[in-house]
């Protein structure tokens, strides 16, 4: 492959000088930023920026209040998603991500990452079995047992591991300037200071209070102009009841061409696209959050156009709203709200 002369001087101009280039899609090119053991992380508007780690680090694992991750700076939902270049023979990558919660759900700081180390691993429902025989007096292929598929139970991790190598980071934020603060450990560099190198478009709309359904389900959803609308996040507070026999979600989304008909975003989400549900009977509820307000979030990739989005909280003692927030994304996916991800 030919290499054209000015870039083959850059190259080398830049590894003498032991900065790193990274090559993104377009033809221009970006310098990635080193981080240290104190990263510091400022923007003014979401976006992206090529990282390079020049060692392997580890940060705490810890889902809440992590010591090693903090944010500073107004916003309803804000938080980053930093991951590796690199793939794993697992088909997965190194990956951090936090996100600091609406005042609704908390307002707490919720870390994630990926990991790889399951503490024991079976066959089930046993360890092997007979493959089948292909014909008389045939030897099995390829062995007379093969164990069948692994049943794998993953300790909570207590770190996240980020190996050397390049990464993107993404940053959301909330239309105010955002600072955040990283600390890895086993990093030779000891401060570094990463500003985003491009934008993306988000925006924030609340979810407000619709119509309910009796007494057991209130319905909430909100509308925007956001074109190309790639990824959308939602979370919402309610106040169920722990004991409740039933507690249920549902979302949905809209691309309505005139005004809404009435219980846009019940459960049937009538001329709308049901996203998704969840529920549970007889057991404890659980989710994100303060005290007793449980905390639906999750995330929707519409095959459409959407303008609408929202959903429906069930409970059988009867729901109390508490508030929603809806995150529209343009070009970038962002894994928020699991405590962790195993591959």
């Amino acid at each position: 492959m030919r290499q054209h002369p000015a870039l083959a001087l850059l190259a080398a101009v830049a590894a003498c000088l032991g900065i790193a280039i990274a090559g993104p899609s377009s033809a221009r090119l970006v310098t990635a930023e080193p981080l240290g053991g104190v990263t510091t992380i400022t923007a003014t508007s979401s976006g992206t920026a090529s990282i390079v780690l020049y060692d392997d680090a580890t940060v705490s694992a810890a889902y809440t209040h992590n010591p090693d991750i903090s944010f500073s700076g107004n916003g309803r939902l804000v938080g980053f998603d930093l991951v590796s270049a690199a793939v794993s023979s697992y088909g997965a990558a190194d990956e951090l991500t936090a996100e600091r919660l609406p005042a609704f759900a908390g307002g707490g700081t919720y870390v994630s990452g990926a990991y790889n180390q399951p503490q024991q691993c079976g066959g089930w429902p046993n360890d092997t079995v007979p493959v089948q025989q292909q014909c008389n007096n045939c030897t099995y292929s390829p062995s007379p047992t093969v164990p069948l598929q692994a049943n794998c139970t993953y300790a909570t991790p207590k770190s996240y591991t980020l190996h050397e190598g390049y990464y993107t980071l993404s940053v959301l934020t909330d239309g105010a300037p955002l600072r955040i603060t990283i600390r890895l450990h086993g990093v030779s560099k000891a401060h570094a200071k990463v500003h985003l190198q491009s934008t993306f478009r988000s925006t924030e709309t609340p979810l407000t209070q619709h119509e309910s359904i009796g007494s057991s389900t209130v319905t909430y959803g909100g509308s925007t102009s956001f074109a190309n609308a790639s990824n959308i996040l939602t979370i919402v507070g309610a106040k169920v009841h722990s004991n409740a026999t039933l507690v249920a979600a549902t979302g949905c989304w809209r691309s309505d061409t005139s005004a809404p008909p009435p219980y846009a975003f019940s459960p049937a989400c009538p001329g709308g696209h049901v996203e998704g549900y969840a529920y549970r009977i007889n057991a404890p509820a659980g989710g994100l959050g303060a005290q007793e307000v449980a905390v639906f979030a999750g995330s929707l990739t519409p095959t459409g156009a959407p303008n609408g989005v929202g959903g429906s909280i069930a409970d059988s003692d009867s729901p109390t709203y508490v508030g929603g927030l809806a995150v529209w994304l343009d070009g970038v996916n962002l894994p928020f709200f699991a405590p962790y991800r195993t591959y």
